[in-house]
């Protein structure tokens, strides 16, 4: 499969003029991400005129603090059974991996702000299970057809603290290669 006809779903997306339109095509695309990671790379090689950022970051909830002492005190499995505080610290470790988030935000805009592309996804997203979606791994995306909302608002709220981004639609999101060879 030729690279063109592999982010041909994404451009659909992100060329859709009517948000009701948009819905739809978000509902039946499937987006993989060889095809997300080859769309990146066309707006960093400048070949469509807009611009791309990204943003990455772990938030961990303030209670769950792995301290230094935290780390001394985690058991070695292999000598015997944990004493009693270190099964609390190995349970305060599995709880953060169930409580952290680990975001990624990436916006794609024109020099003139007219049309932007929010797509963006936390580690829970991407889960094959205990996904909130109801088809599992996905993306989010907000864009230009959401009104209410400007790129520079949009990634004000997402790069502060724990975003909590509603009424964004869903694209269902593949590990799974592109190419079928």
């Amino acid at each position: 499969m030729d690279k063109s006809t592999i982010i041909d779903g994404i451009l659909r997306i992100v060329t859709a003029k009517n948000k009701n339109y948009l819905g739809k095509l978000c509902k039946n695309t499937v987006i993989t991400q060889d095809a997300f990671a080859e769309f990146i790379r066309v707006y960093q090689a400048k070949v469509l005129p807009w611009n791309h950022l990204i943003s990455y970051r772990d938030f961990l909830p303030k209670y769950l603090e792995f301290t230094l002492k935290d780390s001394s005190n985690f058991p070695d499995l292999s000598i015997g059974p944990p004493e009693k505080e270190q099964v609390k610290t190995m349970m305060k470790w599995y709880q953060l991996l169930r409580d952290r988030r680990y975001l990624v935000g990436h916006m794609f805009y024109s020099p003139d702000h007219r049309n932007w592309q929010f797509f963006y996804f936390d580690n829970r997203d991407l889960n094959r299970y205990d996904n909130h979606y109801k088809c599992g791994p996905h993306v989010h995306l907000i864009n230009y057809l959401w009104p209410e909302h400007t790129p520079a608002t949009i990634w004000k709220k997402f790069t502060d603290g724990n975003p909590n981004m509603k009424g964004a639609v869903h694209i269902q999101f593949s590990r799974v290669t592109s190419d079928p060879k």
